[in-house]
């Protein structure tokens, strides 16, 4: 492409482990224009954060290794150019923002002497120069009281707070290319929304590039021109964000678009993509989405398909997609077999109730001599119902007592008035024995399955441990068997038991969390945000999976999120 800022030809990157090479790019090919926001997009482990190291060539080492393709910025070729040009490169001209803005910042210094730094070190800013484009660069990512937040430190700031001050980082040069790898991921939908407002806004002011990576296609659909659907390390589909919306040529792309809950979507199961995505060190030959292709034939397991242009400006790699275009999505993904007899909710039968529930948090200054200086009101006389069998969404910002309220339900706070009634029952007045009997029955999932569940411990310890807390007197042999029911209720092989989590997919981690939520037979289980973390073909699977566990079990859910369309598809009430 003539006009191209970024040009990324036939790019592979290997990584070089014990268990074998792991191509985690294998020709991938994409390019980007000057004030052109592309995004790619995939499902964890399609190559899309490999991607975006190897344009910095910062490739992992030791293992990791550029070993083909080219890399061109600016007519220049990055893969030619000495590691010293490589680092007056990054953050001069070329600048990425990470999904963690916690990991990305440093702890120890200001945020003024973070964005001062980059300054400084590329284009050599001193004194009051350098002071008032640091002043500057705040006002530019819209945060209020530059001159205050100057002087704070990462850990004194919220979530949006701090991914602004990634952003003002990134963009302090003035680079021509700009790489966001997931920055929206932690964020809530309303920060979500003036972010990517704001990256809306410096890429006009700046005509800057844009290369955003996510697994979230309605901020591509949003955000992006241009999208690159990514899976096994290559491109295998790309063009025009609508024409690939309206129109999806590849088996893989027509799958993911299929998994979105929508507002307007009823309550029927969704379609998910079935099957894995392939191990990078064993890439099947042919075409790597074969195996999990309902349109494959022979000839796709035996020929790589090129990635070719069908339409101006809008290329494929599927050796079928002429047929696509009649086909439609219907031919994509495998729909979840129907669901079962839905257990109803009587409209007495309530399991779980929040009366009048309030918990304050007291703010005191000084360190020896502490005195009271202010209340945090996180959550102030709340009341909701929950019937067996049916789905309470709560949704609201962060910082709007989310967390503290499911922390109440848990019983791992305790309210300042008002409390938490199971069966009619305060559960801050039960005793100990009565207390176990309600951890029994009220279970949780959390966000993150990887951080929930211990890594020195196999699948079957993990599943078993709620049971040894209520249940200590079940012989070795009812835990077993409660175990490979549990397994078997989430759709996960008996053989799994013996693996580590390290060992499993995301979406096999999440159905492990909810399986050891199952585990005790609990009427209640509250999930805080268990589907937002998680590609959204790995999302389509574990949402379908809680409704079937509902319909056929009659278990009450207590669902915390920020996105409507997912709380929507799972609720029978929604609480804002």
């Amino acid at each position: 492409m003539a006009d191209a800022l970024l040009e990324v030809r036939d790019l592979r990157t290997y990584i070089y482990t014990r268990r074998g090479v792991v191509k985690a790019v294998d020709g991938a090919t994409f390019s980007v224009r000057r004030g052109e926001t592309l995004g790619i997009v995939g499902e964890s482990g399609s190559g899309k954060s490999m991607t975006c190291l190897s344009i910095l060539r910062l490739v992992p080492e030791p293992g990791g290794r550029i070993v083909g393709g080219a890399i061109v910025f600016d007519g220049e070729d990055l893969l030619a150019k000495s590691p010293e040009e490589m680092r007056r490169l990054r953050g001069s001209q070329i600048a990425m923002i990470l999904q963690d803005p916690m990991a990305s910042l440093n702890p120890s210094m200001t945020v003024g002497e973070q964005i001062a730094e980059a300054l400084s070190l590329h284009r050599g800013l001193r004194g009051r120069a350098l002071d008032e484009r640091v002043l500057e660069l705040l006002r530019q990512v819209r945060i209020s009281d530059p001159e205050r937040r100057v002087h704070a430190y990462p850990h004194q700031m919220s979530g949006g707070i701090r991914q602004r001050v990634a952003g003002a980082i990134a963009i302090s040069c003035r680079p021509s290319l700009l790489i966001a790898d997931e920055p929206t991921t932690s964020l809530d939908v309303t920060i979500q929304a003036q972010y990517l407002r704001l990256l809306k806004e410096i890429q006009r002011e700046t005509n800057l590039a844009l290369v955003f990576v996510t697994h979230d296609l309605g901020i591509v659909a949003k955000l992006c021109d241009r999208v690159a659907v990514m899976y096994a390390g290559r491109i295998v589909e790309m063009g025009r964000t609508r024409d690939l919306f309206n129109r999806p040529r590849h088996p893989y792309a027509i799958g993911l678009l299929d998994c979105l809950p929508t507002l307007w979507r009823g309550r029927e199961p969704l379609t998910a993509i079935e099957g894995q995505p392939p191990d990078l060190a064993n890439v099947p030959p042919g075409c790597s989405f074969a195996p999990r292709c309902p349109m494959a034939e022979p000839r796709c397991r035996e020929a790589r398909p090129p990635l070719e242009s069908i339409e101006p400006d809008h290329l494929v790699a599927c050796l079928r997609a002429e047929e696509t275009a009649t086909d439609g999505r219907r031919v994509a993904s495998i729909p979840t077999a129907p669901a079962a007899a839905r257990v109803e909710a009587s409209a007495g039968d309530i399991v779980l109730e929040a009366r009048q529930l309030t918990k304050h948090f007291p703010l005191s200054r000084g360190t020896i001599f502490t005195r009271a200086s202010g209340t945090v009101k996180a959550v102030d006389g709340i009341d909701f119902v929950l019937r067996r069998g049916e789905t309470l969404g709560l949704v609201g910002e962060s910082g709007c007592g989310k967390t503290t309220t499911a922390r109440l339900v848990l019983s791992l706070e305790w309210p300042t008035a008002g409390g938490i009634f199971f069966r009619g029952r305060d559960v801050h007045t039960l005793g100990r024995q009565e207390l176990g009997g309600y951890r029994r029955a009220v279970q949780a999932v959390f966000q993150d399955p990887y951080s929930s569940l211990n890594p020195r411990l196999t699948i079957r310890t993990t599943v078993s441990e709620p049971l040894a807390q209520t249940e200590p007197d079940l012989t070795r042999a009812e835990v077993a068997e409660r175990v490979g029911a549990s397994l078997a209720r989430v759709g996960l092989r008996p053989r799994i038991a013996d693996d580590y989590p390290h060992e499993l997919s995301g979406g096999q981690r999440q159905r492990v969390a909810i399986a050891r939520a199952l585990t005790t037979n609990p009427e209640c289980i509250l999930l805080d945000e268990a589907v937002s973390a998680l590609d959204v073909s790995i999302r389509a699977q574990v949402m379908n999976l809680l409704r079937e566990i509902q319909d056929r079990l009659g278990v009450s859910y207590l669902f915390i999120a920020h996105d409507l369309a997912v709380v929507k598809y799972v609720s029978t009430r929604i609480g804002v």
